[in-house]
């Protein structure tokens, strides 16, 4: 009968290598996290409005995360001290996901505005107006057609559903409110060198059960 003999050692040398080998490749990759471009995922939470509710009397269904997207931006000028603002100049893009055509060109503020906003290094959010829908507008309402606002963690849409409806009913846009979260998007070398490290330790897992 053949015995396989089961050498502690050598299986905590092969351990310590396969872990010094992963660490090493997330360590290899580390510096990317702190590259010049920064990529952010924002995501609103509706309290109410017109895509929380839709408007079953024209056909439309809610659409609750209407309100998510991404945006990036060149980080380079950032210090990390004080109250510190990014805009068009440092390559700030915006998209929205369910309509990627509602971007950072739709502010009419520009160009000094959108901007991201940081704190001593810390992200405060976004300073966003996107007019979407100017053929909306509404003059007596001092309604400027279908927009997106965010400011920092606060977010205020408007729609107007009589657009598509008969011209004799009351022009009446609904405003709506919510809450916006950022997400940061991890580099792809950092990824990269996390799924080398999963790899690494799944095949010294692999090792010591087949020793055992």
């Amino acid at each position: 009968m053949l015995f396989l003999a089961f050498n502690p050692m050598k299986n905590i040398t092969l351990s310590g290598i396969a872990c010094a080998t992963a660490l090493g490749a997330v360590a290899l990759t580390a510096p990317s996290t702190h590259a010049a471009v920064l990529t952010y995922e924002f995501q609103a939470t509706l309290d109410n409005g017109f895509f929380l509710t839709g408007a079953p009397e024209i056909g439309v269904e809610p659409a609750p995360d209407f309100y998510k997207g991404i945006f990036s931006f060149d980080s380079s000028a950032l210090t990390g001290i004080g109250f510190e603002s990014l805009g068009l100049n440092d390559g700030l893009e915006i998209n929205l996901v369910n309509d990627p055509r509602v971007d950072e060109t739709l502010d009419p503020r520009a160009p000094e505005f959108p901007v991201v906003n940081f704190q001593d290094g810390e992200l405060l959010g976004l300073d966003w107006l996107a007019i979407y829908h100017p053929f909306t507008a509404v003059a007596e309402l001092d309604y400027p057609g279908d927009f997106v606002r965010i400011s920092g963690t606060e977010l205020t849409d408007g729609f107007d559903p009589t657009f598509y409806t008969p011209e004799d009913e009351p022009r009446q846009p609904i405003l709506g409110s919510g809450t916006v979260a950022y997400s940061q998007v991890p580099e792809p070398a950092t990824l990269l060198g996390l799924a080398t490290a999963a790899l690494s330790l799944g095949a010294v897992h692999r090792r010591r059960h087949q020793a055992a």
